[in-house]
């Protein structure tokens, strides 16, 4: 619906409107357009018409946000709404698609990223398992002591909503979490508790490798009653870590891990490359589908196998790109910011940036090839223009992102601002069904490359 520009002056908390959103943002939430404002509401989807109330309006960007308002909010409903499996998920918000058939879910999604960023992506190829696909999650723990309870913030808050029986969480997972807080009750483990800036426990990172879990306590500091007393009593984990996080903030890394019980890291092998996740290294959630984009990666936009002499790349978060690309080139400089990660690799922690800078300033050679996976921030200005010197810029650069707002940021960047490159094609895989995130995979060719 349009009502003229000015809307933005107009508009008012407990305003009431009629809108059809244009596309969704990274959360999930419809977005529409009312005159000049830009209205977010969450659980309103492509194609549907709903009756909305204000709930919010920026006071410095065009912006507000609503909800849905009445039993007959939608005055168009998709037709592929359905009842949501989770009886938690209006509470939880943590997967905002999931009233909407799988098939729905991955149209929306396709749709949003050819109206957003001009894509054109012929479908979000899908995961085999909907539901109970995440190998990694992270919890926060609240409640009282006595009553200790593992969820997630609801979004938009620090309110944290009760987790146990999660349906995307793989099914080991579920089960240690829920022992996991069950027996934290029974030995009187105090919830840290962010406000008062009092408690024990903080956080717990599960991990899974399809057979066995690992668990990594995050706790408020050293003198810890979590870390003494669980690590014996948890049966379904392979092995237990401790890492200590006293800092205010969200950041639920603390220092360096310590083992208490069992094993320390799992093995996983994805498309026949086989690596090792610690306590804190970064795990996709859904290695199954992440396999499929890293296969893309190194591969050509057209799936051919690439080769050549050199292969450097400023990347993070996985061995997989280094297994891969070893099989076709000569040589592979790897480079990982995070340094259980760069142990791993057997390189010492740098940047993308640092070793950018350093190549630059030995009068390295141009690569055959740049493979990047970057954090959701993107490779950022600084370090497209880098990979963009003609003098070192390499004949094909491959990106993979979690962001497609970082992703288009970077290729406006690479193709634009620096002209050095031109988008060949852009991949999308639907990493975690029922939320709005995907996985995608972009080839840049050098403009003068043959």
């Amino acid at each position: 619906m349009t009502a003229g520009a000015g809307a933005t002056a107009r508009a008012r908390p407990g305003e009431r409107r009629v809108l059809e959103p244009e596309h969704l943002d990274a959360r999930g939430d419809g977005v529409a357009r009312d005159g000049d404002l830009e209205l977010r509401v969450p659980g309103l989807f492509i194609g549907e018409r709903g009756r909305v109330e204000l709930t919010h309006v920026s006071r410095h960007h065009p912006r507000a946000f609503a909800r849905l308002v009445g039993d007959d909010a939608l005055a168009r409903p998709h037709p592929q709404r359905r009842a949501p499996p989770c009886p938690r998920q209006r509470e939880c918000a943590g997967c905002p698609l999931m009233p909407l058939e799988v098939a729905a879910q991955r149209a929306q999604k396709r749709d949003t990223l050819r109206r957003r960023f001009g894509w054109s992506i012929e479908q979000v190829e899908p995961a085999p398992a909907p539901l109970g696909y995440r190998w990694s999650s992270k919890r926060v723990v609240f409640g009282a002591p006595g009553d200790a309870r593992l969820g997630s913030y609801a979004r938009g808050s620090h309110a944290p909503v009760d987790m146990d029986g999660c349906l995307v969480d793989h099914p080991l997972i579920t089960a240690c979490a829920r022992e996991l807080a069950e027996l934290a009750r029974r030995v009187g483990v105090a919830p840290y508790d962010e406000r008062a800036r009092a408690g024990d426990l903080r956080y717990v990172w599960f991990k899974t490798d399809g057979q066995e879990v690992l668990v990594t306590l995050i706790t408020a500091a050293e003198d810890s009653h979590a870390a003494r007393t669980l690590p014996e009593l948890l049966t379904r984990a392979a092995g237990v870590a401790w890492s200590v996080q006293p800092s205010a903030g969200n950041s639920i890394r603390g220092g360096a891990p310590r083992l208490l019980r069992g094993r320390g890291a799992l093995t996983l092998t994805l498309a026949g490359v086989t690596l090792e996740q610690g306590p804190l290294g970064f795990l996709q959630p859904n290695p199954e589908v992440a396999a499929r984009a890293y296969a893309a990666l190194v591969a050509g936009p057209d799936g051919a196998p690439r080769s050549g002499r050199a292969r450097d790349r400023p990347v993070r978060r996985s061995r997989y790109h280094d297994g891969a690309a070893a099989r076709s080139f000569a040589a592979v400089t790897p480079c990982e910011a995070y340094p259980e990660s760069a142990r791993r690799l057997g390189v010492a922690p740098e940047t993308a940036l640092e070793l950018l800078r350093r190549r630059a300033r030995s009068g390295a050679p141009a690569p055959a090839l740049v493979i990047a996976n970057p954090p959701r921030g993107g490779m950022g200005p600084e370090v497209c223009a880098l990979l963009a010197d003609p003098q070192r810029a390499a004949p094909w650069l491959h990106i993979m992102s979690c962001s497609a707002e970082a992703l288009a940021a970077d290729i406006s960047n690479l193709t634009k601002e620096t002209g050095c490159y031109e988008l060949a094609r852009v991949r999308a895989f639907d990493t975690l069904p029922q939320t709005a995130h995907v996985e995608l995979v972009a080839w840049l060719r050098r403009r003068d490359a043959p």
